[in-house]
């Protein structure tokens, strides 16, 4: 059939629609149903789509939701590994402890020493006369050998040492005060000769240093005899050294 002869002065898109139309007839399907199948592939196209966006959102949030739990089990290693470090660090201080109250069980039942696991470490605590005399920086004989006692036990330690020189309240006169013009130099004196003994005992001189607190931390009050001699005293600090203690010890 030539549709072009029959229609010689219609123009091509209207001789086009006819074909269309005259096709469809023929093949038995009406323009209503041509349409309403047009419709359905053109929702199954939208649908089709849609499902697509939904699955490359799907597999984007399951990327985000491995990587997020990825984060999750490395954080959750670095805080085991934290833990096993600190527990560790509990153990060395309690094998500390004991090493020291086993080594000074005589000084310990004079009341004269104290020695105490607090939570960062040790705390050595010793009566000012056991070591010096009233006004001196010079050890006497029994307190040198009370040190070169705890020296053997920090030796082997990966403590750092820090020892303290508190003093009472009263003020320093006489001739001695040309050589300690107040406590803070006695305190530092003291505390000085101590670490200068740990380290001749051979106790890292980088793990070492020498503080004075005067009698700016009293434990007693200062009023009486008795609160005044529990203030004179050497306390032996022992703390972990940190990674940027070791790192500058490099």
């Amino acid at each position: 059939m030539n549709t072009r002869s029959r229609f010689p002065n219609l123009p091509v898109r209207c001789v086009l629609a006819i074909l269309a139309v005259t096709l469809i007839a023929g093949c038995g399907v009406s323009k209503s149903k041509h349409t309403a199948m047009t419709r359905e592939r053109d929702d199954a196209i939208a649908k089709s789509a849609q499902l697509q966006t939904n699955l490359d959102q799907a597999n984007k949030d399951k990327a985000q939701l491995e990587a997020d739990k990825a984060a999750m089990d490395a954080k959750v290693k670095e805080m085991e590994a934290t833990a096993a470090a600190a527990q560790a660090a509990l153990d060395e201080t309690k094998k500390q402890y004991d090493g020291m109250v086993s080594q000074m069980q005589s000084e310990l039942s004079s009341g004269k020493i104290e020695i105490q696991q607090m939570r960062d470490g040790i705390n050595v605590s010793l009566a000012q006369d056991i070591l010096f005399k009233s006004g001196s920086a010079d050890l006497d004989k029994g307190g040198k050998e009370i040190l070169l006692k705890v020296a053997e036990n920090l030796k082997t330690s990966p403590y750092q040492v820090i020892v303290n020189g508190h003093t009472d309240n009263q003020k320093i006169g006489g001739a001695l005060a040309k050589k300690y013009p107040s406590n803070w130099e006695l305190g530092g004196a003291r505390a000085a000769v101590i670490v200068r003994l740990f380290e001749d005992a051979g106790v890292g001189k980088d793990r070492l240093s020498a503080v004075s607190y005067s009698d700016s931390r009293p434990r007693e009050g200062n009023e009486s005899p008795e609160g005044r001699e529990k203030n004179r005293r050497i306390e032996i600090r022992l703390r972990p050294v940190t990674k940027d203690q070791t790192a500058g010890a490099n």
